[in-house]
């Protein structure tokens, strides 16, 4: 008989920086919480950061093979 697990996964996700206008960061956000939704992931939280200042190095895991230094390879 096959054996079944009954997990939760959290993951963090962010954006690239995005040149928008300052009235529509509201719908962009509201528009990426309905599509979360949809693909049926619970949405914990919407952060929006300024990236007009500086911005702490964040931390990247060596063994991520889609990424550099928090950057996509290609």
């Amino acid at each position: 008989m096959e054996s079944f697990a009954l997990v939760k996964i959290k993951a963090t996700v962010a954006t690239g920086a995005l040149l928008l206008p300052a009235d529509r960061v509201d719908k962009v956000l509201e528009e990426l919480r309905d599509n979360l939704k949809r693909l049926g992931l619970a949405v914990l939280s919407i952060e929006r950061v300024n990236v007009e200042t500086e911005q702490p190095q964040e931390a990247f895991d060596d063994k991520d093979p889609w990424s550099f230094q928090g950057r996509n390879r290609e």
